[in-house]
C-alpha cells in the first residue's frame, strides 16, 4: 500500500512538471524577456559631445589619454585661479574640424584640449612645457594646433597639428628661425628660416608667420 502511494506522488510531481508556463520554466522565460527588454532600450540612449564635455565639468566622467594610463576628473586638478599651474575651464572651438567644439581647459603652457567622442572624453593635445606653448589658429580655412617655442635665446619655433575628428594627426607643419650664434640679433645675417624641411627668406619667413600665426 505504502509503496502504490509513493509511485501516485511521483506521477503528480512528473506531469506538473510537464505543463507549459509552469514553476521555473515560466520564471526563466519571463527574465529572458526582461533582459532583452532592457537592453533594446538601453542602446537607444545616446549623449552629444556637448553633453560628455558638461558631464566632464561637472565631475561626472574622466578624462582619458589615448595612450596613457592616467585618466582624470577635473577635481584632480589644481584649480586656485591665482596660481599659474591650475586649470579652469575656457571656450568650445571646433578644434578638429570636425563640426563638434572642444574644451579647452585653461592652465600651464597653455592648458589642454579635451575632445568627446565614442561616448567618451580625450585629451586631444597639451601644452608640454616653455618649450611647447600650445595655442590654435586658423588658416587655408582649417583649424590648426600650434606648439610654439618662442621664449628661449636663438630661436622661435612653431609646429603645426592637423586633426581629424578621430584624433587622428593628418598634417604636420612647420616654421623655424634660428639665430644661436647671434642670440641679440634675431634678423641677422647668420639667422635660418625654415618652412618644414625647405629653407626659406626672411621675406618668405614674414609673410608665413602672417597668414599662419595672424602676427
Amino acid at each position: 500500500m505504502k509503496s502504490k502511494r509513493v509511485s501516485l506522488i511521483l506521477c503528480v510531481c512528473a506531469a506538473t512538471l510537464l505543463l507549459p508556463g509552469c514553476g521555473n520554466a515560466q520564471k526563466r522565460e519571463t527574465n529572458t524577456d526582461k533582459k532583452q527588454d532592457f537592453g533594446t532600450t538601453a542602446d537607444k540612449i545616446e549623449i552629444s559631445a556637448d553633453e560628455l564635455l558638461d558631464s566632464f565639468i561637472d565631475g561626472e566622467v574622466m578624462a582619458y589619454y589615448v595612450r596613457a594610463d592616467s585618466p582624470f576628473y577635473i577635481t584632480d586638478l589644481p584649480s586656485d585661479p591665482e596660481d599659474f599651474t591650475c586649470y579652469s575651464v575656457g571656450d568650445r572651438v571646433d578644434l578638429d574640424n570636425d563640426g563638434e567644439n572642444e574644451l579647452i581647459l585653461k592652465g600651464p603652457y597653455g592648458g589642454k584640449y579635451l575632445d568627446a567622442r565614442d561616448g567618451q572624453v580625450y585629451v586631444l593635445d597639451e601644452g608640454g612645457g616653455t618649450a611647447s606653448q600650445i595655442s590654435y589658429t586658423e588658416f587655408d580655412d582649417q583649424t590648426w594646433i600650434v606648439h610654439a617655442d618662442i621664449t628661449h635665446a636663438g630661436r622661435n619655433f612653431y609646429y603645426f597639428t592637423l586633426y581629424d575628428g578621430a584624433g587622428h594627426v593628418l598634417e604636420e607643419r612647420s616654421l623655424l628661425k634660428e639665430y644661436w650664434e647671434t642670440p641679440d640679433l634675431p634678423d641677422g645675417p647668420a639667422t635660418v628660416y625654415t618652412y618644414g624641411d625647405k629653407r626659406i627668406t626672411r621675406e618668405e619667413y614674414d609673410e608665413l608667420k602672417l597668414k599662419m600665426l595672424g602676427e
